[in-house]
């Protein structure tokens, strides 16, 4: 089968590779034939070799869709099609196995950019759990990637009166604005602080979200936006092993500082997402915007780290 591997920082090599085998794969185990991928922040952090887990020779990707092919599972069946996450992030190959606990089926129509948006959409709704209820609550969230956008419109549907979304790139702010943040801004310099104020007040928000990544500034911004009491949700991917952070600002506020990373309770959060899209109570219009054959990964990767184009998920199509 056709794979992508990279072997050093910012360098793909398309090979050739043994597909996996359903025979010895795992028991409760799915061999899909993937169709598309999206790219992930975590993605980009192992392209460029900044991530503490980053490990050359890997096959990046986790955010796919495809067809079985096989199975050992009594839950999935060869013709489905599926929502799955890779075993050890091998998603950027032709074929890959997956657990039947880390799938969701889905419509087997074809539009494989709208439900590979469960991927994304699951690890906000496994953050959102953290929190709970956030009504009549302000909230600032800062970056409107996908990820930013998926929490803005779940601080929406768990009944937040204010969201303030904040980046500089004004096309992600458009997006914000119709999927249900109440105020939208785009500084990211000291004057960002007073334009927030005047929107949720000098004490500050109850939850703020930091949904930019590798970044000290975010979540120190986070810090001081954050008022007494509140929450800091971190939802940013690292790309080192310590940040220096406003300690005593966070110890003074009594604020809680609660990191989260990708969907932990798999098959509950996936399946959540499945229905948020299919009800219309998240939005995925727009999201994926713009699409490369699989022979230009490196192409798309790039796009993506530079953010370049109005870019807000890249699409890898491996049928092209």
């Amino acid at each position: 089968m056709f794979a992508v591997k990279l072997i050093a920082s910012r360098k793909f090599e398309l090979i050739d590779k043994p597909a996996p085998q359903i025979e010895t794969a795992p028991p409760n185990s799915i061999l899909i034939k993937t169709r598309r991928a999206t790219i992930c922040g975590s993605d980009v952090a192992y392209y460029l070799g900044v991530t503490p887990a980053f490990a050359p020779d890997s096959f990046p990707a986790h955010e796919c869709v495809g067809d079985v092919i096989a199975s050992n599972s009594p839950h999935f069946k060869i013709g489905e099609a599926v929502m799955a996450q890779p075993h050890l992030f091998q998603g950027l190959a032709e074929f890959y196995l997956a657990r039947d606990s880390h799938a969701v089926h889905i419509p087997n129509d074809g539009d494989w950019k709208k439900w590979i948006m469960c991927q994304p959409l699951g690890t906000v709704l496994w953050a959102m759990r953290k929190i709970g209820a956030l009504f009549h609550q302000q909230v600032v969230v800062l970056g409107q990637g996908a990820i930013g956008l998926f929490a803005t419109q779940m601080c929406a549907n768990l009944g937040a009166r204010t969201i303030v979304a904040i980046d500089p790139l004004q096309n992600r702010l458009d997006i914000s604005a119709r999927v249900g943040a109440t105020h939208t801004i785009a500084q990211t310099d000291e004057s960002l602080f007073d334009s927030v104020a005047k929107i949720v007040g000098d004490a500050g928000a109850d939850l703020v979200i930091e949904a930019v990544g590798h970044q000290t500034e975010t979540i120190n911004s986070a810090i001081r936006l954050v008022k007494h009491s509140g929450a800091i949700l971190a939802l940013g991917v690292d790309d080192q092993d310590v940040y220096p952070i406003r300690y005593h600002d966070l110890f003074r506020k009594n604020a809680r500082l609660i990191p989260s990373v990708i969907a932990t309770d798999m098959p509950k959060d996936f399946a959540l997402a499945l229905q948020y899209i299919q009800n219309g109570r998240v939005s995925v219009d727009g999201f994926a915007t713009h699409e490369f054959p699989f022979a230009r990964v490196q192409d798309a990767f790039e796009l993506f780290r530079e953010k370049r184009e109005g870019v807000l998920k890249v699409m890898i199509n491996y049928d092209q």
